[in-house]
């Protein structure tokens, strides 16, 4: 890991808009149908074709999928909760990179 990367592990906060349950509107209790339900509800809201006017739409869209992606892989989940539980101010995307190319 350069010098850049080691430097991004001890200066970034967490940006509750980032967190994947705040951005789908549910908790870590929620079942994968209510993520679905809620992935739903909000894929409607946030479609680029019905928000041309906004330009952040497309990137909040692809969160959104992203989330929905993550909540819904049990594995993946599994270590989104583990890393959201830890409180450390490494991204989600950095952790699990590192973490990745960690395993053997």
């Amino acid at each position: 890991m350069d010098r850049v990367n080691m430097d991004a592990l001890f200066t970034n906060q967490r940006n509750e808009s980032d967190d994947y349950y705040t951005i789908l509107g549910c908790d870590e209790l929620s079942n994968k149908d209510q993520i679905q339900t809620e992935y739903r509800i909000r894929a409607l809201q946030l479609h680029p074709d019905k928000n041309l006017d906004n330009p952040t739409a497309m990137e909040q869209f692809k969160k959104l999928q992203e989330a929905k992606e993550v909540l819904c892989d049990d594995v993946q989940r599994k270590a989104y909760n583990y890393w959201r539980n830890s409180h450390i101010s490494v991204p989600w995307k950095t952790w699990q990179s590192i973490n990745e190319r960690s395993q053997p």
